[in-house]
């Protein structure tokens, strides 16, 4: 097989190419390449395929009650594919525009119309659906509002209102920012729901598995990212926590731990947030003078219990919230990220095979400052995405958006996130997870394995994973992998799709390999399990299922060999999803731009949208130029 025919078989759902193949002779292809390839693409996605379906109506509840207003000062209307079809002009279309000469958002009207009052009064308003398209331009283009307002206003406009449905008359920068003001957060948190609804409609989004040789019944590939965004706010206390937003009445002692905890669920004998060195906390606030006063009754201040100034939180201004804490991103914490998710061991983590650790986990990023001694210091949010794979054209799509503090525990949204997917797509099947070491804790691995999906995640180290001693007496090693009673590595001999576990054997691995390097190959003598020499007995057997058979850990329990070729094809997909920060870069929101977590959680959610329908401009056009040569 040469490595076109290799390419073309890999990209079909139902063709199992051979692992070596894989790994040895197929060259890396950009993504696009991979489409170029597969011969399911131009007739799915070309614009001549999808003439049938156009318009691509974007769906909304059934019955909902009419506009309360009558007549608009504009009017948007579905303009149709023609311009699609013309080369010249398909070419200096972007894929944003191409998806609004795709989907007719003319059913959105009386959803967004919620927000009009039914009145005679007033000056006659815009149309709805032109002014959430104004405002899914604003986000596009990464504009001010007054630049949006001009970009639609200006010569160079035409085009723009003749697609958003505005004549002569447009909208002011105020009267774009206050329509998407007043929307609900429930609009924007089902666009993503929606879209991925129409692409169902219209059989474009894959319903089993599209990853090859997965058997026919196995549902979709879920994979899950995360962004930190430095919040737009800079407070003078990075470190203010929850107790610092809340009223002082009933508040205790300085420095007392609430119900014998820990102020932030962390050690403060010298630990820092998230496992790093506590000198990141010089950034909140100015070293105390030596034989300075304690105050009396006040506020629990992390500040001043590591050596800062903080605050007294003994004056009038404090009584509802303490005075260094943001007022106006009071949801907004403080994280510094080393750059890892505890991928490799670490002395932070707790020794032993425990499925849990007591630093919080977190969250990725390449967006903020950084921090001393590596890593980087973020003052703000963190965005979650769920994001569907379809194998077959090397692309994403985002399901849903959430927006949290930046040090929230990934245990505490995990089953809460998967809850909502349930919730916004409850027939839709999910056969895999892949996720980075993140979620690599016992309540999530068991959430998914609770699922029916294979668990490809990363692994969360642990110190015990490097002493061998430690790995012999639990019987596996760092990878998960099941050892022998006398130390050997055991190899896998396939998954039970049926009572869902794999079956490791020994295979006499002591008759061909040495148990430790620079040491002779010495089969071990009196092994019950070894047998004569040539026997084809498989030896000894250990079948992993949900937990490791030996001590019942979840952490390194996964239905593929950690670290195989199988695992590493199958992972490396994430990045398909971690494409995402770019993106959001592009976008203008690798900082906050609103103030407030009900905001920044509206312009990270319609990014996201705005990403799916990327999405679906560019493989329209690369399908149709592909179709066109």
């Amino acid at each position: 097989m040469n490595t076109a025919q290799l390419a073309v078989a890999n990209s079909l759902p139902n063709a199992t190419p051979n692992p070596t193949e894989l790994s040895q002779e197929r060259p890396t292809l950009s993504a696009s390449q991979k489409r170029a390839l597969n011969p399911l693409f131009v007739p799915t996605w070309s614009i001549e395929a999808l003439l049938p379906k156009l318009p691509l109506r974007f769906p909304v509840e059934p019955d909902l009650p009419p506009s309360p207003k009558r007549h608009y000062r504009s009017q948007y209307r579905y303009l149709g594919p023609e311009p699609l079809l013309d080369p010249t002009r398909r070419a200096n279309l972007t894929d944003f525009q191409i998806a609004l000469y795709l989907i007719d958002f003319s059913p959105l009207e009386p959803r967004l119309a919620r927000i009009y009052v039914p009145s005679l009064k007033g000056q006659v308003p815009f149309h709805p659906v032109s002014m959430f398209l104004g405002n899914c331009l604003h986000r596009e283009q990464a504009e001010s509002w007054t630049g949006a307002a001009r970009l639609i206003a200006g010569e160079d406009g035409a085009n723009w209102r003749k697609l958003l449905g505005f004549d002569q008359e447009t909208p002011s920068a105020s009267g774009l920012r206050y329509f998407y003001n007043v929307l609900g957060a429930d609009v924007f948190d089902e666009l993503c729901s929606r879209f991925i609804t129409l692409l169902r409609q219209h059989g474009l989004f894959p319903e089993t598995s599209t990853y090859p040789g997965d058997p026919p019944t196995r549902g979709i590939t879920i994979t899950q990212d995360g962004m930190l965004h430095p919040a737009r706010s800079r407070p003078s206390c990075e470190l203010a926590e929850d107790t610092c937003y809340q009223p002082l009445d009933g508040q205790p002692l300085d420095g007392q731990a609430l119900d014998g905890q820990p102020l932030d669920g962390q050690p403060l004998d010298g630990q820092a947030l998230d496992g790093q060195a506590l000198e990141t906390s010089a950034l909140a606030a100015p070293k105390a003078e030596p034989g300075a006063a304690e105050p009396g009754a006040s506020r629990p201040c992390r500040a001043r219990q590591h050596g800062g100034e903080g605050c007294a939180c003994d004056s009038a201004a404090c009584q509802q919230q303490c005075r260094r804490a943001s007022r106006l991103d009071p949801e907004a914490r403080f994280i510094h990220y080393a750059g890892h998710n505890h991928k490799h061991g670490d002395q932070s983590q707790a020794s032993g095979s425990s499925d849990q650790t007591p630093t919080k986990p977190q969250a990725k990023s390449d967006n903020a400052a950084k921090g001393p001694g590596g890593g980087i210091n973020v003052f703000g949010y963190r965005s979650v995405v769920d994001r569907a794979i379809d194998d077959r054209f090397s692309v994403a799509w985002n399901l849903q958006t959430g927006l949290y503090s930046a040090s929230t525990d990934e245990r505490a949204i995990f089953e809460p996130r998967l809850d909502g997917l349930k919730t916004k797509y409850p027939d839709l099947r999910i056969g895999e997870w892949l996720d980075d070491s993140g979620v690599g804790y016992g309540p999530c691995l068991e959430v998914i394995y609770e699922l029916g999906a294979l668990r490809l995640v990363d692994i969360r180290a642990d110190p015990s994973d490097h002493d061998w001693q430690a790995c012999l007496r639990r019987g596996y090693d760092g990878q998960g992998c099941p050892l022998c009673p006398h130390g050997y590595p055991m190899r896998s001999n396939g998954y039970d799709y049926a009572r869902r576990r794999t079956k490791y054997v020994c295979a006499q691995v002591c008759r061909r390999q040495p148990l430790r390097d620079k040491e002779s190959v010495a089969p071990v003598k009196g092994c019950p399990y070894l047998g004569e020499p040539g026997c084809s007995t498989l030896g000894y057997v250990v079948n992993v299922g949900k937990t490791m058979p030996s001590d019942g850990s979840l952490r390194l329990a996964r239905e593929i060999p950690y670290g195989s070729p199988t695992w590493k094809a199958r992972y490396g997909r994430r990045n398909l999803s971690e494409s995402r920060n770019g993106q959001i870069e592009r976008m203008g929101l690798k900082r906050m731009q609103s103030y407030g977590l009900t905001r920044s959680t509206k312009d990270v959610q319609l990014a996201d949208f705005l990403m799916n329908l990327h999405t679906l401009g560019r493989l329209v056009r690369e399908a149709t130029n592909l179709r066109a040569n």
